[in-house]
């Protein structure tokens, strides 16, 4: 029993562990404010995963909803101060997350679209290609 006890405690202080990282990471939220500017890209890029949206999505609104709504994990009215302890975490968990998936992402990878131009591209016309010509002997 205490055995168990002791994985679970393990296991939450592990992942904690893991969020502090993930915001420390975030150059304590200076990363994640760098990054702001990337998210319409970001989510109109095609070639980013859809877990790695879901993932930005996700923490955002769940953390959009935490404030929202008045459920506390640890509530102001009973705890006091302490009561803001949740509400830090849950920010600092959201940073992390979405600062995480916003510095991976490169920007768009089609030249025309990096340029915030869009250029009608012939589907006949092959850009970027090398050739070389040889003569016959």
């Amino acid at each position: 029993m205490m055995n168990k006890t002791m994985n679970t405690g393990n296991r939450f202080l592990d992942s904690f562990k893991r969020i502090l990282v993930r915001f420390k990471e975030a150059g304590f939220g200076i990363g994640f404010i760098k990054n702001l500017p990337k998210v319409a890209d970001y989510f109109s890029d095609r070639n980013v995963s859809f877990l790695g949206k879901a993932k930005v999505f996700f923490s955002f609104v769940a953390t959009l909803i935490y404030f929202v709504f008045s459920i506390d994990v640890i509530p102001e009215a009973l705890f006091g101060p302490l009561g803001f302890f949740d509400d830090a975490f849950m920010i600092i968990w959201a940073i992390g997350i979405i600062h995480e998936e916003l510095s991976k992402y490169k920007g768009p990878q089609d030249p025309y679209e990096r340029s915030g131009k869009k250029i009608y591209k012939d589907p006949n016309i092959i850009d970027d290609a090398s050739y070389s010509i040889k003569d016959e002997e």
